[in-house]
């Protein structure tokens, strides 16, 4: 009976081990998988934005999260009117902060979707974009779906286009 104990002790030793090794071959597998996926996201090559094609499935992901969780989505559409839209990317890419998602969906023109979006983090948003191009003039227009409406993506980009603006550093 008393030898008994080790050899439990032994086996129960031995299949923790199994479970953890297992469980880092899982963890290193799906780490792959993730990199090779974020990889794989077509992607902007001057600015390192998610390239146009992706910015309707993206902000209509946004969009379906929201109505399940009751939030909000905001999208701004940035127009480069005067300077380096590539630098202006750049920077704007290099300022973002999660959740934010940022787009070029045209030579001159890049979008931001960002869910919740409170007034508070609007300016600080608003605050970077202007950062972002010290040397460039901008135009920004804003969109909202909070709830009230059925829009879908393209019809909310469809607002943040038609909201432009001229925008001024600060």
């Amino acid at each position: 009976m008393d030898a008994a104990l080790p050899i439990g002790l032994a086996l129960v030793a031995l299949l923790a081990l199994l479970v953890l090794v297992e469980g880092l071959v899982r963890r290193r597998r799906l780490r792959r998988t993730v990199e090779r996926a974020w990889r794989d996201v077509p992607r902007d090559a001057e600015t390192g934005l998610f390239d146009r094609r992706v910015c309707l499935q993206r902000v209509a992901a946004e969009l379906k999260r929201a109505r399940r969780g009751g939030g909000s989505v905001w999208v701004g559409v940035i127009t480069v009117l005067e300077g380096d839209p590539d630098r202006f990317g750049r920077l704007l890419h290099d300022s973002m902060r999660l959740p934010e998602v940022g787009f070029r969906i045209g030579d001159q023109v890049m979008c931001i979707a960002r869910p919740d979006l409170d007034a508070t983090g609007r300016e600080d948003l608003l605050g970077r974009i202007a950062a972002a191009a010290p040397r460039e003039r901008l135009a920004v227009g804003e969109g909202w779906w909070r709830g009230a409406d059925d829009g879908d993506a393209a019809a909310l980009l469809g607002r943040a286009s038609r909201a432009t603006e001229e925008v001024t550093p600060t």
